[in-house]
């Protein structure tokens, strides 16, 4: 429920600071008075798109700050708590703060903390409902007219089950048709990895071939060279003609054998010389062995060369280095296989398409029966009330209507259409084609009044929607808004005195000439002003005696009809 709504510099308000009570709350004025301004500072606060034209000239920022009691309501208190938005001090109020300044930046805040306007109308969903005159054009679009069967019907949980069922299906299908539509590249990129897998396979690539390949080369291509090198080696540790390493050793250790009997403590040094002769004789034994192993031999050489060569030509192809190889051809045999299934994966993504197609047509039917239902009851609930409202003999209908194509839909099989007839006998018609303004404004009513009955929401704001109606009609309209406010808080701005006296608080706005501007004034009205206001709403700027007795009687009227 609204409890409280302060405005500062918002347009022709300079400041008011209005308390809201239970039951329904009128708000009236002359034309011009800016009547509709509490309605728009509300839809600002619950984040309605703003500019700077709303800052009142002269001051650098407009302000709205609304304060509601969510005790009852449960969605709003879970919001509030998983984005931690709840109030510290008092949990079961929610105040909704926006800042317009005149540069055309804004801010808002939920009880205290920082919040986009976004946030702000999902929270305004869980708080208000807003019946206006811009609803009533609204209504001619067959999109608005299934929303608000849907709504009357409560169908939330069976059309999130068709949505559900309708984007898996889609998701579905987009992947089908992607996948066909890339099938001829994908087959010839399976050729050319077929190709390529071939002539790697021909290549015949060993595990660690490549090394062994290079270190053949090395040896064979600089045999000469190395056998060279080696008997160089040979000669200064056996074989040399002039002397050697081990012949040296010997000698060292002849002359040794004369000294170490005469001191004992030589004999480590001999020993030391024994085991370098025999450390000489391994590392010459050793450079035999290299010896024996290498051989010049031209033909080996070329053909090291050419599988080298080969193979280097094989990675140049590629465009990758030769030691990846290996891991290459795995990796286009792996790419291979998958492409290979692309044939299996668009039959079993049929499969799944026609799976998910018929699934979201046993919820789709499930809806379209409770949509009918739903059709049934609106159409008798809508006629009985416009019967009401002054236009006897008025037929409204809701027509479903299968979509002609053969694809399926995110809101289900069928369209509705609201269909009207003035007079009995002729068939009713689309309200585009039938309705004159006046029509259409008491169907948009009567849906509005409907609406209000299952809109599970605690405010319900109606902004003149008693345009083109007078006299006794307006008594109803009065009666069955007052009706609401027995489940609800209710505003409604309004220019009827029948609609006016019904309720229980009485708002009335007027316009001061200032000197270079207009200023509107805020103010909730005693019994005897109500008797005023609702007198000037009767007869005019001139207020007779007979203007204020008939209002003193339309109050009456609504105590009459109270609850005692």
């Amino acid at each position: 429920m609204l409890q409280h709504l302060v405005i500062r510099d918002l347009a022709v308000v300079s400041f008011a600071d209005i308390a809201f009570s239970e039951g329904m709350t009128v708000i009236t004025g002359e034309t011009g008075a800016g009547k509709s301004i509490l309605l728009d500072a509300l839809n600002l606060a619950l984040g309605e798109r703003a500019d700077s034209h709303w800052v009142r000239p002269g001051a650098e920022k407009a302000e709205i700050a609304a304060t509601f009691d969510i005790t009852t309501l449960s969605g709003a208190v879970l919001w509030l708590a998983e984005l931690e938005l709840t109030c510290d001090d008092t949990p079961q109020t929610c105040i909704i703060r926006r800042i317009l300044y005149a540069n055309g930046r804004s801010k808002a805040f939920i009880n205290g903390r920082p919040a986009t306007t976004q946030q702000l109308r999902l929270l305004g969903d869980y708080l208000v409902q807003i019946h206006g005159q811009h609803q009533h054009q609204l209504l001619l679009k067959t999109s608005e007219q299934l929303r608000l069967l849907d709504a009357f019907g409560q169908h939330d949980e069976l059309l999130s089950k068709v949505k559900t069922a309708y984007k898996h299906w889609e998701t579905l299908h987009q992947r089908l048709q992607k996948l066909k539509a890339q099938g001829t590249p994908e087959q010839s990129r399976l050729d050319l990895l077929q190709y390529q897998i071939s002539e790697l396979e021909a290549l015949n690539l060993q595990p660690n071939e490549l090394t062994a390949l290079h270190a053949e080369h090395d040896q064979l291509a600089n045999a000469q060279e190395y056998i060279q090198a080696s008997e160089s080696v040979l000669n200064l540790l056996e074989a040399g003609d002039q002397g050697n390493a081990l012949q040296f050793i010997s000698q060292a250790q002849l002359a040794l054998r004369s000294l170490t009997d005469k001191y004992p403590t030589l004999a480590n040094v001999n020993e030391c010389l024994n085991n370098a002769h025999i450390q000489l004789e391994e590392a010459a034994s050793e450079v035999n062995d290299f010896i024996a192993k290498l051989e010049i031999n031209p033909e080996r050489l070329n053909a090291v060369s050419m599988r080298l060569a080969q193979i280097h030509d094989m990675a140049r192809k590629h465009k990758i280095d030769p030691t990846l190889l290996e891991t290459h051809t795995q990796k286009l045999k792996t790419e291979a296989l998958n492409y290979a299934d692309v044939e299996q994966a668009i039959k079993q993504l049929e499969q799944d398409l026609h799976i998910g197609a018929k699934h979201y047509q046993i919820v789709a039917k499930s809806l379209s029966q409770a949509r009918f239902e739903a059709s049934e009851k609106l159409s008798v609930e809508v006629s009985q009330i416009i019967a009401e409202l002054g236009m006897k003999g008025g037929t409204f209908t809701v027509a479903l209507n299968p979509h002609v194509d053969e694809t399926l839909h995110l809101t289900g099989n069928e369209t509705a259409l609201f269909c009207f007839s003035a007079n009995p006998g002729h068939a009713p018609l689309p309200l585009n084609k039938v309705a004159s303004g006046g029509e259409l404004s008491r169907i948009s009513l009567a849906l509005e009044l409907v609406a209000a009955k299952f809109l599970a929401t605690p405010c319900l704001v109606f902004d003149e929607v008693d345009v083109g109606i007078s006299g006794k009609t307006g008594s109803i309209v009065g009666k069955a808004l007052y009706d609401l406010s027995q489940s609800a808080q209710v505003l409604c701005v309004t220019h009827l005195p029948q609609v006016a006296a019904m309720g229980d608080h009485h708002i009335q706005v007027t316009k001061t000439p200032l000197k270079d501007s207009t200023q509107s004034n805020i103010t909730l009205l005693t019994e005897k002003q109500r008797i005023e206001e609702i007198a000037r709403m009767l007869g005019g700027l001139d207020v007779s005696a007979q203007a204020r007795a008939n209002a003193k009687q339309l109050l009456q009227q609504k105590l009459e009809v109270s609850p005692t």
